[in-house]
């Protein structure tokens, strides 16, 4: 049995390997010596908060380099910001009102069950290829005739019990035409009961992290990722880098409130014939608040070896946490503008503050106060929900930072 990833530095040694070494350093950046430009070599990627601006010669790239800037964004007064962070509102789940007429939905329900009479996983790629023409054909047709049809696509994904593939694509067109609250929570509810035996499970992963930074509970979809015996798949836009059960599960309980995911880590935590069980007692401790530093006390250590059952008391008495630094390079302001900026989706302030000090963790610690907290952990959940290996590495360092603000206000 692998070694249980349980105490805080082990879960943040493992992300830091898993992640390539990636840190929350933008690496890939550089600073010319002679013209005191940023710059970056052509055949990587532009980095988060940065635009291309030029270029020119670098030896440090052997040929031609991009000269990049950041991107200026007005930052948040403290004020605002303070003001965000201590709302607790969530998504309203109210029904839209609509009216539908006797036999309004007949010719509807027999076109869903002509259109989506198949199993993705069964196909070859011109059976894939007939079946795609098929579902833009009655995508369109929802799409032209919203009036009429929503209201039946709508009543048709809430009757539906079958698990197939239309609760995944019918669901995905529902928030497509009707973004509202009600068609989401219903689309996290058929994401959870779909099979996911041919399902793109990027695809699947990315929107359940996105519904629960959003403020769903999509905490059965993690349990439902974690039980799943063929959790795997590649991200398509980071050069295949793998993402097996720990990190998807990461992605999905990372990303939602942390009170909708500890009862079920701690459900997954406590059941000896778990096959992720471990997983979820990592990624209970990396929650860090108040609710999972109790729950990790009523997990059942019966069935864990020996290592797994030292980690898990390590885990317990809470050692391994970050120091703040004694005179700190970065200020609260400074902190407080990167998270919202995360939150608000711009991580320019967040980059620059990270190239300025790499190892900015320690003066969080030493200069966030309690009332800040809320802040940080919306701004973790906003970053893991990007699911890929750069928000991971930000999430380990997030992570560390919570854990040491614990210890040190006494949560």
């Amino acid at each position: 049995m692998k070694i249980l990833k349980t105490t805080l530095l082990a879960l943040l040694v493992l992300i830091a390997i898993t992640a390539s070494g990636q840190t929350r350093r933008t690496p890939s950046v550089s600073v010319d010596a002679t013209t005191g430009n940023n710059i970056l070599c052509k055949n990587l990627p532009v980095p988060d908060g940065f635009a291309i601006s030029g270029e020119m010669f670098s030896d440090s790239c052997n040929g031609a380099a991009w000269i990049i800037s950041r991107k200026s964004t007005p930052a948040p007064s403290l004020d605002q910001t303070a003001n965000r962070f201590s709302s607790s509102g969530g998504p309203s789940f109210a029904e839209p009102n609509e009216a539908i007429a006797p036999g309004q939905c007949d010719n509807f329900t027999q076109t869903i069950r002509a259109t989506y009479n198949f199993n993705p996983a069964q196909f070859n790629d011109a059976q894939r290829s007939a079946a795609s023409a098929k579902l833009d054909t009655f995508w369109n047709n929802v799409k032209e005739s919203r009036g009429m049809l929503v209201p039946c696509l709508r009543q048709a994904l809430k009757s539906d019990r079958s698990g197939s593939f239309f609760g995944i694509d019918g669901s995905m067109l529902l928030v497509e035409v009707d973004p509202s609250s009600a068609s989401k929570a219903l689309q996290v509810r058929k994401f959870i009961e779909a099979d996911l035996d041919g399902t793109d499970l990027e695809y699947w992963v990315k929107t359940m992290a996105r519904r629960g930074v959003e403020g769903f509970d999509t905490s059965e979809a993690g349990a439902k990722w974690l039980s799943y015996p063929k959790a795997k798949y590649e991200l398509s836009m980071h050069g295949g880098y793998p993402i097996g059960s720990f990190l998807g599960a990461v992605f999905i309980f990372g990303s939602m409130d942390e009170n909708f995911a500890t009862p079920v880590l701690l459900r997954i935590a406590n059941d000896v014939n778990h096959p992720h069980r471990d997983d979820a007692i990592a990624i209970l401790s990396s929650q860090a608040t108040p609710a999972s530093l109790s729950a990790i006390q009523q997990i059942n250590p019966a069935g864990l070896s020996a290592a797994n059952q030292k980690a898990l008391q390590d885990m317990k008495a809470n050692r391994d946490l970050l120091k703040p630094r004694a005179n700190p390079k970065l200020t609260r302001e400074e902190n407080l503008r990167a998270f919202q900026g995360i939150i608000d989706g711009d991580y320019s302030a967040f980059r620059e503050m990270v190239m300025k000090v790499p190892d900015g963790e320690v003066d969080a610690i030493a200069t966030l106060r309690a009332e800040d907290i809320p802040l940080l952990r919306r701004a973790r959940r906003a970053s893991i929900s990007r699911c890929n290996q750069h928000a991971v590495s930000d999430y380990a360092s997030f992570t560390a930072i919570l854990a040491a603000l614990n210890a040190k206000f006494n949560l």
